[in-house]
């Protein structure tokens, strides 16, 4: 059932192509969204966008690039407005994780994670905040993890990038409250995804979320029902332990 509470806004989703961005993009096109799925994956982005398009009966295009890369955001940001139109909201969901001890953890490493991680949500959203501030109207959820709450071994690089996501989410929610933008994080805790099946393949999964859980809590800090919440992160693991790894 198309709900249709975001009929003709368009939604820009990094890492759209799987897991908890695919979701993503499923339900926010269900909700009357445009959705740009962007992804590193050509196959994963085209799929989403596919499916969207024929099962669902709503509207999105695919999108390739690297979330660290300037250019490669500005492009697609600039055909995101020229296929679908002005950007209201942005989900910046792409990320990796690494289990490593920190004196294992080559300089290589860290960045790599750090630019993913932060890097690539600081400049999606320095792409399409000045317009969101010129139109006075916006959404940013930016994906933490629960560990940007917490220490804990072998994910310093993790923790740390983590950790900055909420601390950008409440900076910049605070700075653009002025302009009616709401900038908020969100803290899965684990999800059952490729990441994490790759990550910890042999992992006791009993009360681990589904993707699609993760989905239902963006999305709805992306309507209008949730104009009360902005410069915050949302810890969502169910009723499992937030930390079972």
């Amino acid at each position: 059932m198309r709900l249709l509470d975001l009929k003709n806004k368009v939604a820009l989703v990094t890492g759209g192509g799987r897991g908890i961005g695919r979701e993503t993009c499923l339900l926010l096109s269900k909700q009357g969204a445009k959705v740009a799925v962007f992804s590193d994956n050509h196959v994963e982005s085209i799929e989403t966008a596919l499916y969207i398009n024929e099962q669902l009966g709503g509207e999105a295009i695919a999108l390739i690039g690297d979330v660290r890369s300037e250019e490669d955001i500005n492009r697609v940001v600039q055909e995101t407005r020229e296929r679908l139109g002005s950007i209201d909201i942005l989900i910046n969901n792409a990320g990796v994780m690494m289990l490593k001890p920190f004196n294992e953890t080559t300089i290589k490493e860290w960045d790599f994670v750090q630019d993913v991680n932060i890097r690539g949500v600081y400049l999606c959203a320095r792409a399409v905040v000045p317009e969101m501030m010129e139109n006075r109207n916006g959404v940013i959820i930016n994906l933490s993890s629960i560990w940007g709450t917490k220490g804990g071994p072998d994910r310093s690089a993790y923790i740390t990038s983590k950790y900055a996501v909420i601390g950008f989410s409440k900076a910049l929610g605070e700075e653009l409250k002025p302009y009616k933008i709401r900038v908020n994080a969100v803290c899965p805790g684990p999800v059952d995804t490729k990441m994490m099946e790759d990550l910890a393949p042999d992992a006791n999964k009993n009360n681990w979320l589904h993707p699609r859980d993760l989905a239902n809590v963006i999305v709805d800090l992306c309507l209008p029902k949730s104009v009360a919440v902005t410069a915050t992160a949302i810890e969502a693991f169910g009723n499992g332990r937030p930390v079972n790894l």
